[in-house]
């Protein structure tokens, strides 16, 4: 019974440092520090061209909280916003060349942990995965989704 209160405690103390973590700002490999809303924003536009209702799906937030990040992050110069001349209509966003680095430092900062986990997850069993797949199903049918 202490193990299974144990494991709850210890998954507790990794979500509220999780959650911590996400309220600061980091730096990505630029003069700008980005929240964890700005940052995710970037990684949402990555690489190629983007339009504005696309990136509202995306990150499941309306397209008022779209613009308002997107005005943050071109302040900061980190994205570019326009319009192609064969559609005045629609929206586009792309990265600056700051916004490219810290797209490929988030990316960095993921594979680093993941690689980690991974590691630590080929030592185990297929029963030991499929328990932590069980527990994982548990939380997520059981916390409420927020948005």
């Amino acid at each position: 019974m202490q193990d299974y209160i144990e494991i709850i405690e210890r998954m507790s103390a990794v979500q509220y440092r999780i959650n911590y973590n996400d309220r600061k700002p980091k730096n990505f490999g630029t003069d700008q520090l980005l929240y964890h809303s700005e940052i995710h924003f970037i990684d949402a536009i990555g690489v190629g061209d983007i339009n504005a209702s696309t990136l509202s799906k995306k990150l499941d937030i309306t397209n008022g909280a779209v613009t308002q990040v997107a005005e943050k992050l071109i302040k900061k110069g980190l994205i570019l916003k326009y319009k192609r001349d064969s559609n005045k209509k629609e929206v586009l966003f792309k990265l600056t060349e700051k916004g490219k680095t810290a797209y490929k430092n988030h990316e960095l900062f993921h594979k680093e942990l993941n690689d980690k986990v991974i590691e630590y997850l080929k030592g185990l069993s297929k029963e030991q995965v499929e328990g932590i797949l069980g527990l994982i199903g548990i939380c997520e049918k059981h916390l409420p989704r927020i948005s």
